[in-house]
């Protein structure tokens, strides 16, 4: 059974009187966000993972999607008929791959 996009569970979440009380107390997003940070000194500290994670990503984004050469080696093998599958090896590794899902 599918549930609703916009809220949680199968009833959903109705957020309409949340924001009528907000109106009606004269509470805006905008007015909010204004006196959030008055002087505009806010300052983010990344941890050492998310650093990592930023150089990894930055490595990442420089590096083709595609190996050429193993496709091109590989598509030669399959056409010249000596490429060879393993199927047990095939197996083996995808019930590895659905086991480390779990």
């Amino acid at each position: 059974m599918a549930d609703k996009i916009n809220g949680y569970g199968r009833g959903g979440v109705d957020i309409t009187s949340t924001r009528l009380r907000a109106i009606e107390r004269g509470e805006d997003a905008r007015q909010s966000r204004k006196s959030e940070s008055p002087s505009g000194s806010d300052e983010v500290q990344l941890t050492h993972t998310a650093t990592s994670l930023k150089h990894v990503e930055a490595r990442l984004a420089g590096m083709p999607d595609v190996d050429r050469a193993r496709v091109d080696a590989l598509r030669q093998r399959v056409e010249s008929g000596n490429y060879r599958m393993d199927a047990n090896r095939i197996a083996d590794r995808l019930l590895r791959f659905e086991r480390e899902l779990t």
